[in-house]
């Protein structure tokens, strides 16, 4: 069903998914945020629901002023994997260039979403 992505905007700050079930809204913390540096950085660990214990990574996302400050670059860095073993789940069965690749085409997806909202907005 359709969610939610919500961050607290401060170091510490959770984010979670929240989403409608039959039994009411539920959240699932997927993260929490290590550096909030408005308007341009902000880290934060990052967690799927199948992670155990210790298994977590991290992205980066950096925003920088172009074109003479009427537009901004998104940089988005997502690292760690390296720590999450080869046959774990969240893989999906993919070899390591194959989920790298993918990985980056679901980035690139919610990094275009992310502006297509925000073009409605302005």
């Amino acid at each position: 069903r359709p969610g939610a992505l919500q961050l607290e905007p401060r170091v510490g700050g959770r984010l979670f998914e929240s989403y409608d079930t039959v039994a009411g809204t539920r959240l699932a913390e997927v993260g929490r945020v290590t550096v909030w540096q408005p308007p341009s950085r902000l880290v934060f660990i990052w967690r799927a629901a199948n992670f155990v214990a210790g298994e977590q990574t991290e992205v980066e996302v950096r925003f920088d002023p172009i074109k003479q400050g009427t537009a901004t670059s998104l940089t988005l860095i997502h690292r760690g994997w390296a720590s999450i073993r080869p046959d774990h789940p969240a893989r999906h069965g993919d070899d390591v260039p194959t989920f790298i690749r993918n990985t980056g085409l679901w980035w690139g997806d919610l990094m275009s979403s992310l502006r297509e909202h925000l073009a409605t907005r302005t």
